[in-house]
Order: structure tokens, then C-alpha cells, then sequence
């Protein structure tokens, strides 16, 4: 037989194995389709009965997150504090080792070993817009940032804004800085950023809770939270930093952020616990 014609008739099989399988998963979708807005009515109907407005529909997909850990590097910091401060940066330990301090003609800036960092800035360009720059300035410190907020008006020609990091395309709700900036010039840098995740490891196999449990959750504990709100306006889904034995230690755990008419929070995406969403 021509090796043309057995091209062909390879063709139409995988053709026709191609169509069986559609057939097949075209019905499989559907229910999956059915399944999830019966859920979807059912958690708006559960929030109703509550008194709270919710749009099921809305919510986004679960990406499957696990617990992570990793031991920042002190020496990792420091291309993020020249990107900072300018190439010609003093740093220097403190008695104790616990606080790093960065200093250059630029400004200063003291490190602790949770990340945690105060910046005082001088000598600084005005920008024409802040948010764009504070975003920049992540990315020039070896930064992914997850969004930044909307500069928010403290006094005349003060502004502050906050940017929140992001690792392996997801927020960390506990990595955040806020930035004040006078007269379109930054100022000043406060808040927890992690900058060396090289050891970045999964501590096991189990998958962080869905998007619709973390709401029931929440909904099971508005007494003890005393929520009094109304309306659940976002719900996302990213790490905040757990306790550990060590501070060098860095535990995220994965869940989900509920922002609401009266105030955010935190549900643990493990355990399910429930607790206000402090950045």
C-alpha cells in the first residue's frame, strides 16, 4: 500500500477518535457547568439567608497552593537596597545582628531579620505618577509586585499608597510597603518584603481550601469575628506568613482574602480559621 494512503487513513483515525473523545467530554462539561452554578445559587442562597450579599458567580478559580517555606539570605538583600539607595551603600550590623542598616548619600534604610524595613529618603525626583513609580521601584529591587493601591491623600502635597509583593504569580498579603510621597517625591518606605527566596520549598501535599469553603467558613465565624457587614465585595486568593519555632524561618501559608463593606479578612486556607486581614 502507498505510504500516502496509510497517511490518510492514520489521519481519519485520529480524526474520528478526535470526535468520540469531543462527544464524550462535551456532556462531562456541561454537568461540570450544572454542578457548579447549582453551587454557585446554593452559597448566594446560604449568604442571603444571612443577610449578606454575595455574587457567586464572581468568585475566582481556586489555583492549588501548598505551604511554603524558605530562609532569606541577609547578603540577599543587598542588590535590592542599591536599586534602593544607589550602588554606593554603607551597611552596617547592629550589636545584635538582628537589624541591618543601609546608608548612602540617597538615605537610609534598616532592615530586620523578619524583612521588615524603614526608609527615609532624600534627594529623590519628583514623578509624574506614583503609582507607576512605586511599582517600578519594586520591580528595579528584584521585586514582583502583585498590584498597588490607589495614592490616598493624608495632607496637602502628601500621599501614601501601598504595594504588595507577589511569589510564584500570587499575592502575600503579609509582604506589603507602604510609600509616602511629598510633592511627588518618595520619601519614605515602611512595611515586610522578602527579597531572597532562592529556597523557596513545599513543606507537603496538602492543597489550600477553595474559594467558596474559605467563604463558609467566614460566613460560620461573623459572631466571633463580630462582622456586623453587609455586602462581600472581592474575595482573592494568595499566602500570608505563619508563626514558626525560628525568625529566620519564613512559613506561608496559602488562603484566601475576603474584602467586605466593613473591613477585610483572613481565611487560612488549611485550617480554615478565620481572622481580620492585617498587611
Amino acid at each position: 500500500m502507498p505510504i500516502s494512503k496509510i497517511k490518510n487513513i492514520v489521519i481519519l483515525i485520529l480524526l474520528v477518535a478526535n470526535i468520540m473523545l469531543l462527544v464524550l467530554l462535551i456532556p462531562l462539561a456541561r454537568q461540570r457547568q450544572n454542578q457548579q452554578a447549582q453551587s454557585q445559587e446554593a452559597l448566594e442562597t446560604l449568604f442571603a439567608q444571612a443577610g449578606v450579599q454575595l455574587h457567586a458567580g464572581q468568585l475566582p478559580d481556586t489555583r492549588p497552593l501548598y505551604t511554603l517555606e524558605f530562609t532569606p539570605d541577609d547578603s540577599g538583600a543587598l542588590p535590592a537596597m542599591q536599586a534602593l539607595l544607589g550602588e554606593m551603600v554603607l551597611m552596617e550590623h547592629d550589636s545584635t545582628r538582628y537589624i541591618q542598616t543601609y546608608s548612602s548619600a540617597a538615605g537610609s534604610c534598616q532592615l530586620s531579620r523578619g524583612n521588615v524595613l524603614t526608609a527615609k529618603l532624600q534627594d529623590q525626583k519628583p514623578v509624574a505618577d506614583m503609582t507607576k513609580d512605586l511599582s517600578g521601584l519594586l520591580v528595579r529591587m528584584g521585586l514582583e509586585p502583585a498590584g498597588v493601591t490607589t495614592p490616598q491623600r493624608v495632607r496637602a502635597g502628601v500621599y501614601r499608597l501601598t504595594a504588595t509583593q507577589q511569589l510564584l504569580e500570587v499575592p502575600v498579603f503579609t509582604a506589603a510597603v507602604t510609600a509616602n510621597y511629598e510633592n511627588n517625591i518618595l520619601t519614605e518606605l515602611t512595611g515586610t518584603l522578602y527579597f531572597d527566596t532562592t529556597g523557596l520549598v513545599r513543606t507537603d501535599d496538602i492543597i489550600g481550601c477553595t474559594a467558596a469553603d474559605a467563604l463558609v467558613a467566614f460566613l460560620g465565624s461573623r459572631d466571633t469575628l463580630g462582622w456586623v457587614g453587609a455586602t462581600v465585595n472581592e474575595v482573592e486568593q494568595g499566602y500570608c506568613r505563619a508563626d514558626t519555632a525560628s525568625a529566620a524561618v519564613v512559613r506561608l501559608v496559602p488562603g484566601w482574602a475576603i474584602y467586605t463593606d466593613t473591613g477585610d479578612f483572613w481565611v487560612n486556607g488549611i485550617t480554615r480559621t478565620v481572622s481580620p486581614l492585617v498587611r
